[in-house]
């Protein structure tokens, strides 16, 4: 009895030794930017409430808390733009085909809403394309995890839409914008 006793006592000592010392599993994974932004987990910054991006001018995201190396944004819009003077209404996802040479994002359904940066690049998970600097990329109602990389100049994040003609457009989209970091 003594003896089955004194073994309990021991492992019960090696299991709490090796629940305190044992590393962190899943939840140290996921303190990475882009892990935490998969995981729809709570940003660092998160735009307090949607703004309007008009769907004639582009319109530069004020970037609150700064943009650095290696951040990730996430960005959700829900709206919709005329393209014509007539009232043609397109939904700001866009429409097949793409785009094609000649508009602001050849690679992007037309209409939709896009974005670029003033100075770095922007990793685009959804296509798995970077886009360097002043390069439109799609947004549309969901632009998924997109990671960004600066090494330069303070940057700004622009949103406009995948028109040629800006001139005639009216509507726009409610755009909020998402923010993790380390």
């Amino acid at each position: 009895m003594r003896v089955r006793s004194l073994v309990s006592r021991c492992t019960v000592v090696l299991l709490a030794a090796a629940v305190a010392i044992w590393p962190a599993g899943p939840a140290a994974a996921a303190s990475l930017p882009l892990e935490r932004c998969y995981d729809l987990e709570t940003p660092q910054h998160s735009d307090d409430r949607d703004w309007f991006a008009p769907g004639n001018v582009h319109t530069t995201w004020p970037t609150p808390v700064g943009m650095v190396d290696r951040d990730v944004f996430r960005v959700s819009a829900l709206g919709r733009v005329r393209i014509d003077h007539w009232g043609t209404q397109k939904s700001i996802a866009g429409e097949l085909p793409l785009a094609g040479s000649g508009w602001p994002a050849p690679d992007a359904p037309r209409y939709a809403l896009i974005a670029k940066v003033t100075s770095g690049s922007m990793l685009v998970l959804k296509t798995g394309l970077f886009y360097g600097s002043g390069r439109w990329f799609p947004v549309g109602a969901d632009s998924g995890c997109m990671l960004y990389y600066n090494a330069g100049m303070p940057p700004r994040l622009v949103f406009s839409f995948n028109d040629p003609n800006l001139g005639d457009n009216g509507g726009g989209a409610s755009v909020w914008v998402r923010q993790w970091w380390n």
